[in-house]
């Protein structure tokens, strides 16, 4: 369940003009389920493979694709349309390990109850398939900053698997991730020096950020982040909001250098893919 984002942080005027101004639909790409890998009891790798993603080359970090599932009674959705209304069984994710000579991408689905796409992606079976959609635009990761925090939740997870990998050697990177419980955690790697803290939340998601949120802190008290640390903070929409406040106006880190994605938000439907918080 990612929600990924532009490649900069955009100023308030920025933003809005992005959000009044229509973005043109890129045309949807027939592809079907070549691999189901259980990667935790929550999260599936589900390889999609199809001649028509002949060209999908996504060019940054944690940038985005959106997937359309059929509806109830479809054995495949419909290819959508030019001119057609927004498909209602649409989900924006992060596009993984993509292979361009076999026309694969890797997708990773967060089980997180009843919906269109967790539901697909919990029977997800061989030949099945699916619309997608994309690439957006993603995260321009400075290769010069020495200091990286990564904070995200389980929706982001994907996304900062992505930018781990464009890390150099010369960085050093804290990760915080906060996940269901403690049998999501697995390996993560990275070029850089890395360390990587999960965080079980437990299964209600009225908590989201209360567990990042207290990291955050702790991780301060122990040793105070240093000045010029690049931030990427991508989960909940109101949790990533209420833990910037914390980053800015508690610890006195530059907003500047904190890039803030609202991947989902509480009680919202498909929430929108272009939540940058900059409405606070």
């Amino acid at each position: 369940m990612s929600q990924p984002t532009p490649a900069t942080q955009p100023t308030n005027t920025t933003a809005a003009a992005l959000d009044a101004a229509p973005r043109k639909r890129r045309p949807p790409r027939r592809v079907e389920v070549s691999h189901v890998q259980v990667l935790s009891p929550a999260m599936r790798r589900i390889t999609l493979r199809g001649v028509e993603l002949e060209g999908f080359e996504p060019t940054a970090p944690a940038s985005y694709l959106k997937l359309i599932f059929p509806e109830p009674g479809q054995s495949e959705p419909a290819r959508p349309l030019p001119d057609a209304p927004r498909p209602t069984a649409m989900r924006t994710y992060t596009p993984l390990a993509i292979r361009p000579a076999l026309h694969e991408v890797d997708v990773d689905f967060v089980l997180h109850g009843v919906g269109p796409a967790a539901t697909w992606a919990a029977q997800a079976q061989i030949g099945q398939v699916l619309y997608l959609m994309g690439p957006g635009p993603g995260y321009a990761v400075d290769t010069s900053a020495r200091q990286h925090l990564l904070l995200a939740d389980d929706s982001a997870l994907p996304a900062v698997e992505t930018i781990l990998a464009t890390l150099p050697a010369s960085a050093n990177v804290q990760v915080l991730l906060e996940v269901i419980s403690a049998s999501e955690e697995r390996p993560l790697t990275s070029p850089a020096t890395l360390k990587v803290q999960w965080l079980p939340r437990g299964t209600d998601h009225r908590s989201a950020g209360q567990p990042l949120e207290k990291a955050v802190l702790a991780l301060h008290a122990a040793q105070p982040i240093v000045p010029g640390t690049k931030i990427y903070l991508a989960c909940e929409a109101a949790a990533m909001r209420r833990i910037r406040k914390l980053l800015t106006e508690q610890l006195g880190m530059e907003r500047s250098h904190i890039v803030g994605r609202g991947y989902w938000k509480l009680d919202t439907v498909n929430h929108p893919d272009h939540d940058y918080g900059e409405d606070v």
